[in-house]
């Protein structure tokens, strides 16, 4: 099982913008999921936040 809580993120360069606000995901053993949104909203930082590609965020 994989889950986050109240996930905050946000790049250096940014002046503050979060990319991420208070993200929460629960995610089942053999479960599969899609994340789906427009262009720029995180999907990608999410990924790479769960994968630790990003080392440091901030979570409950």
């Amino acid at each position: 099982m994989i889950e986050i809580k109240d996930v905050s993120f946000s790049y250096k360069q940014t002046d503050g913008m979060k990319q991420l606000k208070d993200i929460n995901l629960n995610i089942n053993k053999g479960e599969v999921i899609c994340l789906a949104g427009a262009s720029g909203c995180g999907k990608s930082t999410l990924i790479r936040l769960l994968n630790g590609i990003i080392p440091t965020f901030f979570s409950r």
